[in-house]
Order: structure tokens, then C-alpha cells, then sequence
């Protein structure tokens, strides 16, 4: 089928989605859409599922037609959600995944779920000129993309761990027509792994828009007392390096007193234990986030296992200097490429970078700066919805 002009018409899979789904695929996913719908005459839908929890898939909305911030959204029920026991459960078979079969791979997927039939078939039923699926890892995606024959693109969202490596992902990437990647390091990831690496990729972060656009808000101060306080966004669970965090901030406090604070924000899987000086807030709205982010002093990402970060660029939108894991690659591809921050291996790295942000604050400046012009000129939508259009167009002629 050849599409050269006129619009496109796109249907998202996606495992949840809302606007109180905080996840990094899905919260992507959701600005992708708006952002079309906002720069473009793009025809958008969401196909998804009722569930809302990553930890169960329980079915939490209501199925059927909805609209979300005024794009088209098709839930349906969830008949099998994550087991219970699922990380016990698969921990003797995901020690050496590749050694799997493709049923005993197909399985491990149901049992992480969500599984959900009538999704499956709205995807056969799509009329859309493209199905879009993020990320790789879930049955939605790995069923998905070979319910259609319509055009497939496939936003992995992946990163090196256990689940990459079980067989039945090459079939998946091989099926897709097109991949799109949120970095450099992304790309290399997917290619090292899959042959499917020899399609059309895109290299294509989440998008974002000037922080000076948005609405004023009540201001909130979190328990901190007006105090300097480091910010980490994201889930709040161990495999994201939070409890990690909240371990080396209490180490730094030791050894450096002061008043400066740490909050950690974002929907609560694991919660580290108490800590001095460490504030867990639960997930915040749009707008507590946008002040946690004007008046921290540093951005702290301390995952090891991200394809990309779309806080480092909010943080950076807003002149905010970032810490990220050495060991994750991708965040660690930002920073370089970027300018706007600072690495860490282990505690002494971490110490040596807080000590250098609160130590010379023109520095800091200087690497927020450098953050924001990075982000200004690469993650606008303004300027990014047109290569993401043009790339689907190639693969539409």
C-alpha cells in the first residue's frame, strides 16, 4: 500500500494506558498519541486493557470505548493477569532463557501477562494503516503483531535482561516491518540480539514541550521545610534502583551532614526501607511533579535497566543538572551526548557527584543548561512528529 500523503491512521497496543497509568512505555505511548493528534492530522486509537497494575493486571477499568484526553480508547477485559509467584516462579528457567523452548517461552509470557483475547481480536480487527506495539516484552505484543497483516512498527522499549533473551522475540522482532528506538545504545541492544536490526529503525526518544506552557499550580512542600532536596521520579521498586538510592543517600548523609533531602516519587512497588531525609511520596500528579522539578537541585536516576528515560529530559527542560547509573547504558548515552550531568559505578562516584553539584553551583548551571538546549533541540514534538511520520510513510510505499 502506498501512502506518500493524506493522513495516517494509527492504532496503538499497548498493555494499560491513562493518565494514572505512570509507567515509562506507557506514559510514552500516551504522549506519542496526544502529540500526533496535537502537530498532525494523524487518526489515532488506543487498543489496551482494563488493568492499571504492572504487579497483577487485575481489571480496574471498565471495558469498552473511552476517551482519554480526547484520544479514542478501546479497553478490554483482562482473562489472565501476572500469577502471583511469577518472578519464583520463572527464576529457574529465566537463569538460562535462551536454552527455552517456544512453548515453554510462550508460557513464561502468559504467566506474566496480561492476557486478554479480546484485545488479540480488535487487533486482527484493526482497519488502522499502521499498528504501533510497546513495548516488546508483554503478550499483547507478542501476539499481536502476528494477529495483523496490516503494517507493524514496534517500539521495543528494550534493554538487556533475562526476558530479552527467550526465543520467541525473534519471531516477534522479525514480524515487525519496522522498529523504532529510543537511542543509540537501544539500537545496539536490539541489534546484537535480533536480526530483525537489518529493517528500517528509527532512532526516536519521547517527545516533550516547554515547561513555560503550562498552567500555574498551588505550590507544595512535600515535608521538606523549604529545604535543598535531590529528586528521583519513576516507580518505586528495587529492579529501579530506588532502594539502591535511598541507600547511598543515607551512606552521604553520614559522612556529609546537612539539610539537603532526597524525594522519591513515583508509584510504589518495593518501598525502601526509612531512611533519614528520605521522603517517598507515591505517585504525584503532573503538576507536583513539574514543582518537584523547578526546584530540586538534581535529578537522580539510579535504574540500571532503562531503554531510555524520558525524566532526564523533563529535568533537563527545566535547567536541572542529572546522576545517572553507570551500568545503564542508555541514560549513560544522554548524559554524554547531552552535557547535562554526571555518572556514577558505585558510592565514591556518587559521593564525588553530589559534591561537585552542591560544591559549584555554576557548574550545576552550566550542565542544566547544557541539558536544556540538548533536549530543546532534539525532544520538541514540534520538531520530532514530522521524522516520526515521514518514517511510517516509508514503510507504508
Amino acid at each position: 500500500m502506498s501512502k506518500t500523503s493524506g493522513a495516517i491512521s494509527i492504532s496503538f497496543v499497548v498493555p494499560r494506558y491513562g493518565t494514572d497509568v505512570l509507567g515509562g512505555a506507557e506514559t510514552a505511548t500516551r504522549r506519542l498519541a496526544e502529540a500526533l493528534v496535537r502537530h498532525s492530522d494523524t487518526k489515532v486509537e488506543i487498543l489496551t486493557t482494563t488493568a492499571i497494575s504492572l504487579a497483577t493486571w487485575d481489571n480496574h477499568y471498565s471495558p469498552g470505548n473511552d476517551s482519554v484526553n480526547g484520544i479514542a480508547t478501546k479497553r478490554f477485559k483482562v482473562d489472565s493477569g501476572r500469577i502471583p509467584n511469577f518472578a519464583e516462579a520463572t527464576k529457574r528457567a529465566l537463569a538460562h532463557p535462551a536454552s527455552l523452548t517456544l512453548g515453554e517461552a510462550n508460557e513464561i509470557i502468559r504467566l506474566q501477562g496480561p492476557v486478554s483475547n479480546g484485545l488479540i481480536d480488535a487487533v486482527a480487527e484493526s482497519k488502522s494503516d499502521v499498528v504501533v506495539f510497546y513495548p516488546y516484552l508483554y503478550h499483547p505484543t507478542t501476539t499481536g503483531i502476528f494477529a495483523t497483516s496490516k503494517t507493524k512498527v514496534l517500539h521495543p522499549a528494550a534493554h538487556l535482561e533475562p526476558m530479552i533473551h527467550l526465543p520467541i522475540f525473534k519471531d516477534v522482532f522479525d514480524r515487525a516491518d519496522g522498529l523504532v528506538v529510543q537511542t543509540i545504545a537501544e539500537g545496539r541492544t536490539v541489534e546484537d540480539q535480533f536480526t530483525a536490526a537489518q529493517k528500517p529503525v528509527l532512532i526516536f526518544g519521547p517527545g516533550t514541550m516547554p515547561t513555560s506552557i503550562y498552567q500555574d499550580y498551588e505550590p507544595k512542600d512535600f515535608g521538606l521545610n523549604a529545604r535543598p532536596f535531590l529528586l528521583c521520579l519513576g516507580r518505586v521498586d528495587a529492579p529501579k534502583g530506588t532502594t539502591l538510592l535511598a541507600d547511598l543517600f543515607a551512606e552521604y548523609k553520614l559522612r556529609n551532614p546537612s539539610n539537603l533531602g532526597l524525594i522519591i516519587a513515583g508509584p510504589i512497588e518495593i518501598h525502601p526501607n526509612p531512611k533519614p531525609d528520605v521522603i517517598i511520596t507515591g505517585a504525584v500528579t503532573e503538576e507536583e511533579k513539574r514543582q518537584l522539578l523547578e526546584n530540586c537541585v538534581a535529578l537522580i536516576s539510579p535504574s540500571a535497566f532503562e531503554s531510555f528515560s524520558i525524566v532526564l529530559i523533563e529535568a533537563w527542560m527545566n535547567k536541572k543538572p542529572v546522576i545517572v547509573n553507570a551500568l545503564c547504558e542508555p541514560t549513560t548515552e544522554q548524559v554524554q551526548r547531552s552535557g547535562g550531568g554526571l555518572v556514577f559505578h558505585g558510592y565514591e562516584d556518587f559521593e564525588a557527584a553530589l559534591d561537585i553539584l552542591l560544591s559549584n553551583p555554576a557548574l550545576s548551571n552550566a550542565l542544566g543548561e547544557s541539558g536544556y538546549h540538548y533536549a530543546m533541540e532534539n525532544y520538541l514534538w514540534e520538531k520530532s512528529i514530522p521524522r516520526y511520520l515521514a518514517f511510517l510513510r516509508r514503510l507504508l510505499t
